[in-house]
């Protein structure tokens, strides 16, 4: 067994080729320091911990800040075809003027990340890349609101010599005067809290809007509400960024649910698209979500989430038990099925008995013409299923406490039960 496939075997969560890539890094930059291979890489911190342990004996001192191999380390991997692994699609731009004009700008300006806003300060050259993928798409010369300013895309645009129509908005009146000052008031600028309302001013009046959130449900969501009500219409755009652990995938399904229920279209992801100074948990990166409105791009209308919307604020997720909730169209269901109340109910049953929810009663409520609805008690919820014979159509609402048993399997089990292939089924959380 080689090396590579050893390692595979210790840290399941990289690929082959990852690992090789990390390899790779690490001989041909000696002395890379802990901070800087992850930002490289967006590898989680804890997960670098676990890669350093399991090559400890390649390496020259693996509890050490900087990791580099040692000679038997060296020579264990000397006859390895090693290669670069692409850790982000997105082809990063090099711009060492554009990048070192940044740092002096910070330098002199005294900016430094404030944890109480989230902030975490981008590369130089990440936020170079942001800017050259806003010019990509063509939007750099229309009307963009960045939503949050902590990476000086407004001064990197200036510094690009790209001709923009920027305003922006922040909470961070430190960052405001950096930006009013360096860009001689060129740039709009002003103060605001997301978490109050948008000003009338600036509702429906942009193209494009740039967020880099807090990496929360509710942050991401106030954001994004926020940048609906500055666009107005659809064909704009919202570039999000949002990093998140491999580790807690469901964090990542949860912002791509919110995306979805808002009507926004992801028209292009970047995975690890940003790199930061610090967030090593997350891996120092985040991915770019390049979402376009559509007539059905709708605000999330719900007060709870302008509050607690920093990570380091008590999210209360864990506090709230686990929920299921899937709702099924079914379709061409045969005319049979909806004669009697008995075969429908004793279907649904079978259902219920194949996904292994235990019914503690049954209701049904019969109506003049002929429709029914069915609402089964489950020990751990209730299913509630309501007919349209007009349409030999059925509408199911299943939500659980606990994990539904075979979920992937439902189509196919409504399938063969009610002798229809027109299924269509939405998980709703």
């Amino acid at each position: 067994m080689s090396l590579i496939d050893t390692l595979s075997r210790n840290i399941p969560n990289l690929k082959k080729a990852e690992i090789a890539g990390v390899l790779y890094l690490i001989k041909n930059a000696p002395n890379l320091t802990n901070s800087e291979l992850i930002r490289l890489t967006g590898l989680p911190k804890e997960e670098l911990k676990r890669l350093k342990s399991a090559m400890a004996a390649l390496l020259e001192d693996s509890s050490d800040d900087r990791i580099s191999f040692s000679e038997e380390g060296l020579a264990a991997i000397r006859d390895f075809h090693l290669s670069a692994y692409a850790w982000s699609l997105y082809p990063f731009i090099v711009n060492t003027a554009g990048e070192k004009s940044l740092k002096e700008i910070r330098k002199r300006n005294g900016l430094l990340p404030k944890r109480n806003y989230d902030q975490w300060f981008a590369t130089e050259e990440t936020s170079i890349n942001k800017v050259t993928v806003l010019d990509i798409k063509g939007l750099l010369e229309k009307r963009t609101l960045l939503l949050g300013d902590d990476d000086l895309l407004s001064l990197t645009a200036r510094l690009l010599n790209k001709p923009t129509k920027i305003t922006v908005l922040d909470i961070d009146k430190d960052l405001l005067n950096t930006i009013s000052k360096e860009t001689k008031n060129n740039v709009t600028t002003e103060v605001y809290d997301v978490r109050k309302d948008m000003p009338s001013k600036y509702l429906g009046q942009f193209d494009t809007v740039v967020i880099d959130p807090p990496y929360t449900p509710s942050g991401v969501t106030l954001f994004l509400n926020r940048a609906l009500e500055a666009l107005g219409g659809s064909d704009k755009y919202i570039f999000l960024y949002y990093g998140n652990s491999f580790k807690s995938p469901e964090k990542t399904i949860k912002i791509q649910e919110i995306i979805s229920r808002m009507g926004l279209l992801i028209e292009d992801k970047f995975d690890k698209f940003s790199r930061y100074y610090g967030a090593e948990s997350i891996g120092s990166a985040s991915s770019l979500y390049i979402l376009k409105t559509t007539p059905h791009s709708r605000i999330l209308d719900n007060p709870s989430i302008i509050e607690n919307i920093y990570t380091f604020e008590d999210q209360g997720e864990e506090k709230f038990p686990y929920v299921d909730q899937v709702v099924i169209k079914v379709g061409g269901v045969p005319a049979n099925v909806f004669r009697s109340k008995n075969v429908l109910t004793s279907l649904c049953q079978k259902f219920c008995e194949t996904h292994k929810l235990k019914v503690v009663d049954t209701v049904v409520t019969d109506f003049k013409r002929g429709g029914m609805t069915l609402t089964f008690v489950l020990s751990n919820s209730n299913l509630v299923v309501h007919t349209w014979l007009e349409f030999n159509a059925l509408h199911m609402d299943l939500i659980t406490c606990s994990p539904i048993y075979k979920k992937e399997e439902m189509v196919n089990t409504i399938s063969n039960l009610f002798g229809t292939k027109s299924i269509e089924l939405y998980y709703v959380s």
